[in-house]
């Protein structure tokens, strides 16, 4: 993703209300009625693309616990709050 880890940060905080949340040394741990989602982020090296750096992070989401519907859900809720406009 093009975010500093600042960003994601903010931008994670609407999908947590319901979850608890713990903070791990890379990333957050959601627990929710019996199901786990893992976020972890991975600084990588900004993009540079002439005088325009670009920060990035890998980030990985590992599921447990929960249904495919669930995790479907929970992708189309990250991916609605990190959607950025674009051409």
């Amino acid at each position: 993703m093009s975010l500093a880890l600042p960003e994601f940060t903010r931008q994670l905080q609407p999908l947590l209300p319901g979850w608890a949340v713990s903070t791990l040394a890379d990333g957050w741990l959601l627990e929710q009625a019996g199901r786990r989602v893992e976020l972890r982020c991975q600084p990588l090296p900004a993009l540079q693309m002439g005088a325009l750096a670009l920060p990035r992070l890998q980030v990985s989401i590992a599921f447990a616990g929960g249904t495919p519907e669930q995790e479907a859900d929970f992708l189309d809720d990250f991916q609605r709050h990190f959607r950025r406009g674009g051409g």
